[in-house]
């Protein structure tokens, strides 16, 4: 398991990404077209990290 850490920006443009990777395959590459949409709804399911205060003092 591997951790990304990606701004909002670049979690946009990589789920575009895989959306346009996603349709340049046919029917003979189920098992691709599969595990990209896996990535998707990962991609979809992730949720913004709350950074943590800087306590100064």
């Amino acid at each position: 398991m591997n951790t990304v850490h990606l701004t909002d920006t670049e979690l946009a443009l990589t789920r575009n990404a895989m959306q346009s990777f996603l349709s340049t395959f046919g029917h003979d590459e189920a098992d691709v077209r599969e595990q990209v949409r896996s990535v998707i709804a990962k991609l979809n399911a992730a949720e913004q990290e709350e950074e943590e205060p800087i306590i100064i003092g």
